[in-house]
């Protein structure tokens, strides 16, 4: 029961945040954001989710709950998103905007570490869960992308608030997680984590191969746009995306029986390599599509790795604080330093030569995969 009620959630949760989330370029765009506020604009909204994150993780260890802090983020979500889509004035827009950042990153971490601490039979299923996650993002970024070409943003708040209301119903059946109480916890004991040498090489690695990743996607909607194509077609672009990680997600666990998680990372910067590559040589949209389709060897594979090791690797009375603070720091601040350089390359270099510079850093990305299953080596079989 508590495993459908987990993917049934995870679905819903992701089509909802699929509304905005995928589609920041083109939203900020609408609001009349040039592509250098753009990038500093999803900076900081992604370095609100960060400074959330790593508080986050601290909270739900020494009050060992997640629940307890993935309903009240739901709530606030609605009330901030309603308010960046809605107002035009400037101050009420950006914190609308910035807050709805620190909720969705807290959401996203929170319920995925939810997923991994609960008990066995949800655990083992945590690809499987994500996988409902990424095809409720696929069909939502579809219907987003035709609903705001069509109907417009007025449209996009309502499906927006209603998901996020059904979300609430949803986490409220399901159980929270339980483990000893751990009160004594302070912030200061948190440097274990940091003491860590391999959980340090793990999560700075994949924070170094998920730059040119999270480059890619906000470079996306900038070549789809020279080629003359719209919104539509960006949500035809995410679609693709989201469906392709579903593969990756369902077999991870399978695969990891045969290859450790540390030796399956190096598929990733080879892949972003390709995306990269092929994004750069795009001549129609047909080869935006088909760089998309490789997206079943990039943000799966960093996602289950990421999560595997440092669920491996770190004490049990730091599991969530670890979970979220690897996260916030790969992925999130990934895309902080993705974002402000994007934006910044795209203004005084062009798209064609920040392709460029990306495509370098994932050949960086490539050498580091292998110096990180060099040093984790069969540690995880």
């Amino acid at each position: 029961m508590q495993l459908s009620l987990f993917r049934i959630l995870s679905f819903v949760l992701y089509f909802t945040l699929s509304n905005i989330g995928a589609m920041l370029v083109p939203f900020l765009q609408y609001k009349g954001y040039n592509p250098k506020e753009i990038g500093l604009l999803i900076s900081l909204y992604t370095v609100s989710g960060v400074v959330g994150q790593l508080l986050t993780g601290f909270f739900c260890d020494k009050l060992c709950t997640v629940k307890k802090i993935f309903l009240p983020a739901l709530c606030v979500l609605t009330v901030s998103m309603t308010l960046a889509i809605s107002f035009n004035i400037k101050l009420i827009f950006l914190i609308g905007f910035l807050i709805s950042g620190l909720m969705q990153y807290i959401l996203i971490a929170v319920y995925d570490s939810w997923v991994i601490e609960s008990e066995e039979n949800v655990k083992s299923k945590f690809g499987q869960v994500r996988a409902c996650g990424s095809m409720g993002w696929a069909i939502g970024v579809l219907v987003i992308g035709y609903v705001i070409s069509k109907l417009g943003y007025l449209y996009v708040n309502i499906i927006y608030v209603s998901g996020l209301i059904v979300c609430i119903i949803m986490a409220i059946k399901i159980k929270d997680i339980s483990k000893k109480s751990n009160k004594c916890i302070k912030i200061a004991n948190l440097k274990k984590l940091f003491s860590n040498k391999e959980y340090l090489i793990v999560i700075l690695s994949l924070l170094i191969i998920a730059i040119p990743l999270r480059a890619y996607y906000q470079l996306s909607p900038y070549i789809i746009e020279t080629l003359g194509k719209g919104t539509a077609e960006f949500g035809i672009f995410n679609f693709i995306c989201s469906i392709s990680e579903i593969i990756t997600l369902f077999l991870t666990t399978k695969v990891f029986k045969k290859i450790s998680p540390d030796k399956f990372l190096k598929v990733a910067p080879i892949a972003i390599l390709i995306k990269l590559t092929i994004l750069y040589f795009a001549s129609s949209i047909i080869f935006v599509y088909l760089s998309a389709v490789l997206q079943i060897f990039t943000y799966p594979v960093i996602l289950m790795v990421g999560k595997m090791l440092i669920d491996r690797l770190c004490p049990e009375d730091f599991k969530t604080s670890s979970q979220l603070m690897g996260f916030a720091i790969f992925n999130s601040l990934g895309t902080v330093i993705a974002s402000l350089l994007t934006g910044y390359l795209i203004s005084n270099l062009g798209i064609n030569k920040a392709i460029v510079i990306f495509i370098g850093l994932a050949i960086i990305g490539i050498i580091i995969s292998i110096y990180c299953d060099r040093k984790i080596k069969d540690k995880t079989i």
